[in-house]
């Protein structure tokens, strides 16, 4: 079976060093390079409750939202999938936790090995919500290759 990376982006400069690591990778060992992007559906709770007839009453997400989120998730691969330096991608966008979404794509692709960057979120984010590349580290079931700030930089 051929060699595969899944390189997790988000559109952040972070994101898009990993990219390059991760292109450089794949032509290097001559590997596919999937690159995704990982819609985290996280309901407000102004949208997930309405009153009906007085009373707070659940509802499911809005499909319309979900559906924008999905199709600026693929606009964003197609961006950058122009920055893999002529290497060939495949592009999947995935709905969940981003760590989570990440592991399974990457033992679906029986990749070799996962590559993000060290941040995306901001740091006030990454405290509230955690971290996904220190999330993926513990639930990825291959390598993981977290590329930092700078390292793509002459």
């Amino acid at each position: 079976m051929e060699q595969s990376i899944v390189c997790g982006v988000d559109g952040s400069p972070d994101s898009e060093a990993a990219l390059a690591v991760a292109a450089t990778l794949a032509e290097r060992f001559d590997a596919r390079l999937v690159l995704a992007n990982v819609v985290e559906h996280v309901p407000s709770p102004y949208a997930t409750v309405s009153a009906i007839g007085g009373y707070p009453v659940a509802r499911a997400p809005d499909a319309d939202v979900h559906r924008a989120q999905v199709q600026a998730g693929a606009r964003l691969l197609d961006k950058m999938a122009e920055q893999a330096n002529g290497k060939t991608v495949e592009t999947r966008v995935v709905t969940g936790f981003a760590a989570e979404r990440l592991a399974d794509l990457a033992d679906e692709e029986n990749a070799e090995l996962i590559v993000v960057g060290s941040r995306g979120r901001g740091a006030l984010k990454a405290a509230f919500l955690g971290s996904v590349s220190t999330s993926l580290i513990g639930v990825a079931r291959c390598p993981v290759l977290v590329v930092p700030p700078g390292a793509t930089e002459p």
